[in-house]
């Protein structure tokens, strides 16, 4: 089996890279209309198409996350503000989107981003549902079995996202508020003789619901594709059953991503992540282990630590290159233990697929202590999430 996912690893990152080299030489680009062409160079460009298109933007939707395994899907972008319109501000769009892969994990939503009152007022509100197939693997020495047997289970859920950020003053910061419903009808599939301990059994409903403030720096030259600037945030969220959930607990978290050149054509990148739980939260809302290479939900916690360091060369105006690596560790109170420091490592391509938006695009292939994972990018590959 393991022979088999390798296999198919290898051809899809020869196809994608056969594909990217295809349609971005000049050659093919000439066969392309004039809004898919840079005049410039001659080379395969969507800045005209997504800057002068109007109505709905169909944009493809590539999923090669482990955990649920291969998929894809269609989304459905709408430009409130054109792009660059403003300069120095994200433009409002407005997305329907949805997606399936081949566990039979599948997911519909929409939201939209509001950028209002010369951007001094940010908004984002989202609502979604759908059914997610993965293995649990538990917090931190769960039940002293190995680390690679994981339950499987399956999640229908629904979700919901309001949120609203507030410059302050002329500054790059701003102070939000925000409101998170997360309604799941959870099975495990459990094959021990006993209940397995921390779950509340087979089937269970689950509620959670949580008021948050939180706190954004954004300095970032390019919100698509980073090459100076630093985007941070730290947030407070409270689970409570007054806000409409089951459980009583708190999450924080504290985000940080560093871009800066140095030398000739290169640009490294910087990230820390930490978050913390306190109180009974349910299996999915713990935090864990995030890193290209690594499994959804495979690393669990009370707490976690990572640093992850990213490094691009721009060989050529269209084309760079990216390595990338980092480390991660789940903490645990009492005697369930804690992780070893997990690493992750990868290379990946990036083509300059939008100039005048500076948006780049490629493929990653990242190596983590148990699995090769391979990932389609678009823009900057890390989020604050």
């Amino acid at each position: 089996m393991e022979v088999i996912k390798q296999k198919n690893l290898i051809i899809s990152s020869l196809l994608t890279t056969l594909f990217l080299l295809l349609i971005s030489t000049p050659g093919i680009a000439g066969l392309l209309s004039d809004a898919f062409v840079d005049p410039s160079d001659g080379y395969l460009d969507m800045s005209n198409w997504i800057l002068d298109k109007e109505g709905i933007l169909p944009v493809p939707v590539i999923i090669t996350e482990p955990a649920v395994g291969y998929g894809g899907g269609l989304a459905g972008v709408y430009f409130h503000d054109k792009p660059g319109a403003r300069k120095g501000t994200p433009p409002s769009v407005s997305a329907l989107v949805g997606a399936a892969t081949e566990n039979g994990t599948w997911f519909v939503g929409g939201g939209h981003m509001g950028i209002w009152a010369n951007d001094n007022i940010r908004y984002t509100g989202g609502l979604g549902g759908g059914l997610v197939k993965m293995d649990y693997y538990g917090l931190s020495g769960f039940d002293g079995r190995d680390k690679n047997q994981g339950v499987h289970f399956e999640t229908k859920a629904l979700f919901m996202l309001q949120e609203l950020q507030f410059r302050l003053w002329d500054s790059a910061f701003f102070a939000g508020i925000s409101y998170t419903l997360i309604d799941t009808q959870n099975t495990f599939e459990l094959s021990l003789e006993e209940p397995t301990p921390g779950l509340p059994g087979v089937e269970f409903d689950s509620r959670s619901a949580a008021l948050s403030l939180m706190l954004n720096y954004d300095s970032r030259d390019n919100m698509f594709t980073p090459s100076k600037g630093i985007a941070a945030e730290i947030k407070v969220m409270s689970f409570n059953d007054a806000w409409g959930g089951d459980q009583n607990f708190e999450k924080y978290s504290a985000l940080l991503t560093y871009y800066t050149p140095f030398y000739k054509n290169l640009v490294l990148g910087l990230r820390g992540n930490a978050k913390a739980v306190v109180g009974d939260a349910p299996f999915y809302s713990y935090p864990y282990i995030d890193m290209r290479g690594i499994k959804v939900m495979q690393y669990q916690g009370d707490k976690t630590l990572l640093g992850e360091a990213e490094i691009r060369w721009s060989f050529t105006p269209r084309w760079a290159l990216v390595g990338f690596g980092g480390g991660g560790k789940a903490y645990n109170d009492g005697k369930k233990g804690n992780t070893d420091i997990i690493y992750s490592k990868g290379l990946g391509v990036r083509y300059l697929i939008a100039s005048k938006l500076g948006l780049q695009m490629g493929i990653d292939i990242a190596k983590g202590p148990d699995d090769t994972a391979f990932y389609i990018q678009f823009g900057s590959s890390w989020a604050l999430k």
